[in-house]
């Protein structure tokens, strides 16, 4: 008996395509955020709408969730899928490794440390194995593991915003940083309950606006207790605030059509190469930083810094689009 064919659906691409975008220009920065030394930060228009950049990991995991956590993967593809990515990430570090090491003439830039680089493909190999085992659970033990999660640290974070606003002397604790590892649990879960449930559009709208404002309070605890400009990204992972408005987004985009044409296929070539994009637009910022050394620490208008990003996500894709066509395929498809 021949296998239906996996229909495509476009608003998953859309959102896969818009989250790839979201970690690129996140980490194409270029853009000044108006942090002042002394001064008490409130965030800038241009820092507000940066903040969307917190959403590019939690809605590709969220994707994710929606495409697997109901499906009954056996233990052999999970393992398979998971080790592809494990090995991913430590090649593709390897290669940041080496062009940093070129660049810089030191060596030392070969460290365990640095395979940090690729953080994404070691948390979604864990990811994967983690909702395998979570799939021989009762449906209830596992919303209980996702209402604990919500519970610490989404909910632990919101407290210690909270009171570092009260008070800017308090030592931030250090599980804040990006390390996107159990709780992304949250995300694919979030995403898996999502693909069912529609919403309306002002539930939708009134979780973007409290994700938004909660993502606008982090910035502000967050500069006003480091001293440091904050752009809003890994911090907000496992915050309320990149929870709401990836849910929002994730509402507003995954029923999403658009007739047969150049944007559609654009889009979903984006899509395809999501995972390409994550990881060969670091090479591409390493190698031209190398080349036009005036690059690194350029300070320019948010509308330039947006097109920057574009190209880097548009070459990306292409990197990643020839390379699947060699025997690398395998390190740049889930």
């Amino acid at each position: 008996m021949a296998t239906e064919k996996k229909k495509r659906i476009f608003g998953y691409d859309a959102l896969k395509a818009l989250a790839a975008f979201f970690v690129v220009l996140y980490h194409v920065g270029m853009v000044d955020f108006g942090y002042q030394e002394g001064v008490y930060y409130y965030p800038t228009i241009t820092q507000v709408l940066w903040l969307f950049c917190a959403c590019g990991v939690p809605l590709f995991f969220m994707v994710n969730g929606a495409l697997t956590v109901s499906r009954n993967y056996d233990l052999k593809k999970s393992l398979t899928k998971a080790g592809r990515l494990i090995v991913a990430g430590v090649v593709w570090a390897l290669v940041i490794m080496c062009l940093k090491a070129l660049s810089n003439h030191d060596p030392s830039a070969f460290s365990i440390p640095a395979l940090g680089y690729y953080w994404f493909l070691f948390s979604l190999a864990l990811m994967y194995l983690i909702n395998h085992a979570m799939g021989y659970l009762p449906t209830w033990c596992r919303w209980l593991l996702v209402a604990l999660l919500l519970i610490y640290p989404f909910a632990s974070n919101l407290g210690w915003d909270l009171v570092i606003l009260r008070n800017p002397d308090t030592a931030m604790p250090c599980w804040r940083t990006g390390a996107f590892t159990l709780y992304g649990v949250v995300y694919l879960y979030m995403g898996d309950y999502l693909k069912n449930h529609d919403g309306k559009k002002w539930m939708a709208l009134a979780l973007a606006i409290a994700g938004l404002s909660l993502l606008v309070l982090e910035v502000i605890a967050t500069v006003n207790v480091t001293h440091m400009q904050f752009e809003g990204g890994n911090y907000c992972f496992p915050t309320f605030g990149a929870l709401f408005l990836s849910m929002a987004l994730f509402l507003w985009i995954k029923g999403c059509d658009m007739r047969e044409g150049w944007l559609r296929r654009f889009i979903s070539f984006l899509a395809d190469n999501a995972l390409g994009i994550y990881i060969f637009h670091l090479v591409l910022m390493i190698v031209l930083g190398w080349i036009f050394p005036v690059l690194n620490g350029l300070t320019v208008h948010p509308v330039i810094a947006i097109v920057i990003a574009l190209l880097y996500t548009i070459a990306s894709a292409a990197v990643s689009a020839a390379l699947r066509k060699t025997p690398l395929a395998f390190l740049l498809t889930l």
